[in-house]
């Protein structure tokens, strides 16, 4: 942990930017992220950078080829390993206050449920302040997004081919 000081001189920007309110708040969010592509790094960076308190990722893709020409928080040695399990751990070097955890299972499984009992991908999405899906589905999308509107929940959706993309949001009324 780091001390108060030292938070100060780290996250120096965001303080002039949100004030001391706003830098609490981020460093007590959760953000979970379906899916592990190149795309979800990069957004996983932009919140892992400042400080959100945590980060957990669902995706069951393994690390190939692709993937090392492409995604930056993948190495080389990382061939056949969990994608989500690798990109966790290269980006919380970027700033280990940050907690982190990866569930390696298909993005479809946040949505199951046995009865009363959750699949952990399922408990990660509830926990979750915001969430954010990468190159999924339009169907999960659509679940997914179900889900949240009546969790109250942000949700974030982006795809990207090539030198297209789009990204949606969708928040949560609020007065």
């Amino acid at each position: 942990m780091r001390s108060e000081t030292d938070k100060t001189q780290l996250y120096d920007r965001q303080l002039r930017l949100w004030k001391k309110t706003g830098q609490t708040a981020l460093e007590n969010s959760c953000v979970c992220v379906l899916g592990s592509s190149a795309l979800a790094s990069e957004a996983l960076k932009n919140l892992v950078l400042p400080g959100i308190g945590a980060i957990v990722v669902i995706d069951d893709a393994r690390v190939d080829e692709q993937d090392i020409k492409t995604n930056f928080f993948v190495r080389s040695d990382d061939t056949g390993k969990p994608r989500a399990s690798c990109i966790v751990e290269n980006l919380r070097e970027l700033n280990p206050e940050v907690r982190g955890s990866a569930i390696v299972a298909s993005p479809a499984d946040a949505l199951v449920y046995h009865g009363s009992d959750k699949s952990e991908a399922a408990t990660a999405l509830d926990s979750a302040a915001l969430v954010v899906c990468c190159n999924q589905t339009d169907a999960l999308v659509s679940q997914i997004s179900y889900k949240c509107m009546e969790a109250d929940k942000a949700l974030i959706v982006a795809k990207s081919a090539g030198f297209m993309s789009y990204i949606r949001t969708s928040v949560p009324e609020h007065t």
